[in-house]
């Protein structure tokens, strides 16, 4: 298979196991077990396994973290397939679970000889990016297990970290030295940056998400935990303009984990299911670039953000069947032109400038406030129409 051609360095030759928390975690770079934790070495080897072991399967370094980690999508794509399934886990470090679920979906494509994955992999193109923050993620294996930002510096000298998954444009709330906002001060775990999708990782993901921009029909940010299935808006408290669309997809994993699970997933936009969030990624990706984009949390309250991995093929398995069933609606409203239509008709985007102007807090100072719609007219500006 073809591998991207920048440079990809050693891989890491020091092998062992640790133990973290009474998880027990491969952190041997030369092998992926697929039942358990496993530390960033040993997805990236897999990842490049995979793409040297399938001539359909292909290795993309898209950029790169602040401590230099590789940012790896991968892309498997048997039959030269157009449609766009776009999957990332793993934005937030210590939610390891998720990172699980998306190599698991991986490998499920590519082994499993049933109806269900044939389907999926004669139809679509996959675009997986299990590790979104590469740097933040080999921090909970190495130091602090409830990280959850990546590791660039930020204005606190006493401080480190961005949180990835506030720092995207639409919706997107700025830190404002002098004024008093602890949610989004750099101290803060939802620290959300000095500017909008100004980290490496938010960065580089929002171009490899434009790249496809015009193929991606659907759409998955993996998170835990809660077991909920939500859509736009985390911002706003409306609901999005193809909201009937949604609900169909909506009530389609209902069902699906009611039948693997015998539990009622909740569901709904991120405003109403969780709470307010600013600039977060689902927002971003439903706005600009896919009308059918979703935030999965994985996993109980029971076990937060350290399920045992004693559980992680339960929570595989559910999220695997949840995708199969997803899917399958999907191409069938492909094929019956319901999902085209939907996409013209009903998916509309507000204007961002006129948004940034209602939305904006009272007590930002006017040249906050210019730098803010600046920002939010310059990429908008960049954002072809659809």
């Amino acid at each position: 298979a073809v591998v991207s051609t920048q440079s990809t360095g050693d891989l890491f030759t020091t092998e062992g196991f640790s133990w973290l928390d009474s998880t027990f975690t491969n952190t041997n770079p030369n092998y992926y077990n697929y039942s358990g934790y496993n530390s960033y070495q040993p997805i990236r080897h897999e990842l490049y396994r995979l793409a040297a072991k399938y001539d359909f399967v292909t290795v993309e370094v898209f950029g790169r973290t602040y401590e230099n980690r590789e940012m790896l999508a991968l892309h498997i794509n048997k039959q030269d397939k157009d449609e766009v399934v776009f999957l990332n886990s793993l934005i937030h470090a210590r939610e390891w679970v998720v990172g699980c679920v998306t190599m698991n979906i991986i490998h499920r494509l590519l082994t499993y000889d049933t109806e269900d994955a044939q389907l999926l992999l004669n139809n679509f193109h996959f675009v997986i990016v299990p590790v979104v923050n590469p740097d933040g993620y080999e921090y909970t294996h190495t130091k602090n297990r409830m990280w959850r930002k990546n590791r660039e510096p930020t204005p606190d000298r006493s401080c480190r970290g961005v949180d990835i998954n506030r720092n995207f444009m639409y919706g997107y709330r700025p830190y404002v030295p002098g004024i008093e906002d602890k949610e989004h001060a750099p101290c803060s775990e939802t620290f959300s940056g000095m500017d909008p999708v100004s980290t490496r990782e938010s960065r580089t993901l929002n171009a490899l998400l434009f790249k496809h921009r015009h193929s991606i029909r659907y759409y998955i940010d993996y998170h835990t935990f809660g077991n909920l299935w939500t859509n736009a808006y985390g911002a706003d408290p409306w609901l999005p303009k193809n909201e009937a669309q949604l609900k169909r997809y909506r009530e389609n994993v209902e069902k699906s984990f009611m039948d693997s699970l015998g539990i009622k997933w909740q569901t709904g936009n991120v405003h109403k299911v969780i709470y307010e969030a600013h600039g977060i990624l689902v927002d971003h990706v439903h706005y600009y670039i896919t009308p059918i984009a979703f935030t999965v949390e994985v996993g109980s309250t029971h076990d937060e953000f350290t399920a045992p991995d004693t559980r992680i093929d339960t929570y595989v398995i559910s999220q695997w069947l949840a995708l199969v069933s997803q899917l399958k609606l999907l191409h069938t409203e492909l094929l019956s032109g319901q999902y085209m239509k939907d996409r013209t008709t009903s998916w509309r985007r507000t204007s961002m400038k006129k948004r940034t102007v209602l939305y904006k807090r009272e007590e930002l100072n006017s040249s906050v406030n210019k730098m803010y719609k600046q920002t939010a007219n310059k990429l908008e500006t960049n954002v072809e129409s659809r």
